[in-house]
């Protein structure tokens, strides 16, 4: 079996790294922070003339957790795979005290209680351009009968 790298149209920053990569039947999804395709943009642009990155914009905390599990539900899926079939999920918040509001949306992407994956979630000493989280995951893709 080959690794094959996901695209799902999800704003990518041109870093030396692939979003998602399927293996077989599992998936595996890098960090993602709640970067939008305007700030991926302005970031490449300045990364290609050799600038410091621009600085993150101030976004609501409860958006930039719905980009994240936005795009982390497109990579998933674009494996072939789907939320529920989530293995382990690594989180990190900017700030511990947004836990509850984190987990109220995180809860949303999952069918029951009984489907939630393994995680952590751990405060960052720092996080991309100062936003508020990042998510990384693992998955495996269903057989189907």
């Amino acid at each position: 079996m080959e690794k094959q790298v996901i695209q799902a149209g999800v704003p990518e920053t041109a870093g030396p790294f692939n979003l998602c990569v399927r293996h077989g039947d599992m998936v595996y999804v890098s960090g993602l922070p709640p970067f939008e395709e305007d700030y991926c943009a302005a970031l490449r642009a300045a990364r290609g003339r050799g600038e410091p990155p621009p600085p993150f914009p101030d976004v609501p905390f409860d958006h930039q957790v719905r980009v994240v599990m936005n795009h982390l539900k497109r990579l998933v899926e674009a494996a072939g795979s789907n939320m529920d079939c989530l293995l382990k999920v690594i989180v990190w918040l900017k700030d511990q005290k947004q836990q509850e509001a984190f987990d109220r949306i995180y809860r949303s992407y999952f069918s029951s209680q009984e489907v939630l994956p393994a995680r952590t979630r751990m405060q960052a000493g720092a996080t991309p351009m100062g936003c508020a989280l990042e998510v990384e995951a693992v998955a495996y893709v269903p057989r189907t009968p």
